[in-house]
């Protein structure tokens, strides 16, 4: 125990030590080329930057850890110390296009969440969702499309480099909390409006798109839609009378005994405020989020008291 191994190697002792083979951080890093072995220079696409170089060079993908060796070599941020497989210079280079299209912040999000789940294929997804409910039993209490969003997110996230742009991964989170309150509240409020006109509904300015989904027309309402719904929902007093969908919306809450943090404006209407102005918004934009961000958000989601398991405990019924 302690000593280094020695090989023979003819009269001689050959020392092979793990230790000798480590090499330091500088060495690992891939070295700067020379202006010679640069070929081409390709423009500029956000924060990344490609070269093609005269030799194929061996690099560490500095994102997902793969060892490859390549002509084409990209950066991330002008940076050598940052070098990029063609696999991940091409998920960043759409989340960089994604952010800076003329979409609106939903439809962006949207991309960006379709994106997100483009990464690993159906069975690795599969893996992760099982492996998140093994470690979180609150998992069980949420739908198999929300979990997916969430072990993605998460598990993406374990291996993330710091100063990469965290704006997918919180797009993850924010999209498992869109996807439950569709499931949660709004489908069990569409089956009950099932054989009702909600045509006068549908004319609402601030009830029609919900209406529409509710009537089968459409696709599901992103958070801001949801968050201005439960505003007029909760404010509008004149609409408890000449609303379907509102009446209907607070018969729903009789059957939920702890309804009492959704029919609150100052329970899931602040938070899914929050949630969407802080996090989801600003990911959708080209400003670049942080590991901090990510942790404020998860927090706010799926920590001890997260958005998410109050939504599971306060929708069940007894």
């Amino acid at each position: 125990m302690g000593h280094k191994q020695r090989k023979a190697c003819g009269p001689y002792l050959l020392d092979v030590s793990p230790s000798l083979f480590q090499l330091s951080e500088s060495e690992e890093r891939m070295r700067k080329p020379s202006f010679e072995e640069i070929v081409k220079t390709y423009p500029t696409r956000g924060p990344l930057q490609q070269y093609r170089l005269s030799l194929a060079t061996a690099f560490q993908c500095f994102r997902c850890g793969e060892e490859k060796k390549a002509k084409l070599i990209t950066l991330y941020r002008g940076d050598w110390e940052k070098t990029l497989c063609n696999g991940c210079y091409g998920f960043l280079l759409s989340v960089w296009e994604i952010k800076r299209g003329h979409q609106d912040d939903g439809e962006k999000a949207e991309a960006l969440a379709d994106l997100l789940l483009s990464i690993y294929n159906k069975n690795k997804i599969s893996e992760l969702e099982k492996i998140y409910e093994i470690r979180d039993s609150r998992a069980q209490h949420i739908s198999d499309n929300s979990l997916r969003f969430l072990a993605t997110s998460e598990h993406l996230a374990e291996n993330m480099p710091e100063d990469l742009d965290w704006s997918p991964v919180i797009i993850g989170l924010c999209k498992a909390f869109e996807t439950e309150v569709t499931i949660k509240i709004l489908y069990p409020l569409s089956k009950r409006l099932s054989e009702t006109n909600l045509s006068i509904d549908k004319s609402d300015k601030d009830l029609g798109r919900i209406a529409k989904f509710l009537s089968g027309e459409g696709k599901a309402p992103e958070m801001g839609t949801f968050a201005h719904f439960l505003q007029t929902l909760l404010n509008s007093i004149s609409r408890r009378s000449t609303s379907q969908v509102v009446k209907e919306m607070f018969n729903l809450f009789q059957d939920w005994p702890r309804s009492s943090w959704i029919s609150d404006i100052n329970g899931l209407y602040t938070q899914i405020t929050k949630l969407t102005r802080d996090f989801r918004n600003r990911a959708a934009h080209t400003e670049v989020l942080t590991r901090a961000d990510y942790e404020a958000c998860r927090e706010l989601v799926i920590g001890d008291n997260g958005m998410l398991w109050k939504l599971a405990l306060t929708t069940q019924r007894i």
